[in-house]
């Protein structure tokens, strides 16, 4: 396949992620309150609270501190803001270098970086989340988590094609 095709299809790829990472951050950013709940609850372990046995063992692991969560809530919109970016740039130089304006090389290095960075997002939740127990009462996050490492990770296999 020629090679334009490819970089053309690798930054829309990259654009759908950029797309839709811009709107959780635009979301993040202009209704806080709405993510900022479940964030607090999760990191409250609130629905871990209804399995007496696991809240009992592992309600050590709590945050009960309002300060905290809301000043690890802002650092995940940072993130996200920060990541957002490195989508769109990277979107760009693919397009770029579809054209043959920039290298592909560099294009696919600064997509590989911002894609890892999407990925990275999700996987911390994921792990931040395994920690807090949210698999219980928390299952819709969690499986989100799991989508976004899956499209995340795909995107970065798709990157193995070349050019």
């Amino acid at each position: 396949m020629d090679a334009f095709f490819i970089l053309f299809a690798q930054s829309a790829v990259v654009a759908f992620q950029a797309a839709w990472l811009s709107v959780a951050v635009q979301d993040n950013i202009r209704n806080p309150r709405l993510n900022e709940r479940g964030f607090a609850a999760v990191l409250g372990m609130d629905m871990v609270k209804q399995d007496e046995e696991v809240y009992r063992a592992v309600s050590g692991r709590r945050v009960a501190s309002p300060a905290v969560e809301k000043a690890l809530f802002r650092a995940l919109v940072a993130a996200e803001v920060i990541v957002s970016g490195l989508l769109w740039i990277a979107a760009l130089l693919l397009l770029l270098a579809a054209f043959g304006l920039v290298g592909h090389v560099a294009a696919r290095e600064w997509a590989t970086v911002a894609v890892l960075g999407f990925v990275a997002i999700w996987a911390s939740l994921l792990i931040g989340g395994q920690w807090f127990w949210y698999r219980i009462g928390m299952l819709p996050a969690l499986q989100a988590h799991f989508f976004l490492i899956i499209w995340g990770t795909a995107t970065l296999a798709f990157f193995a094609a070349g050019p």
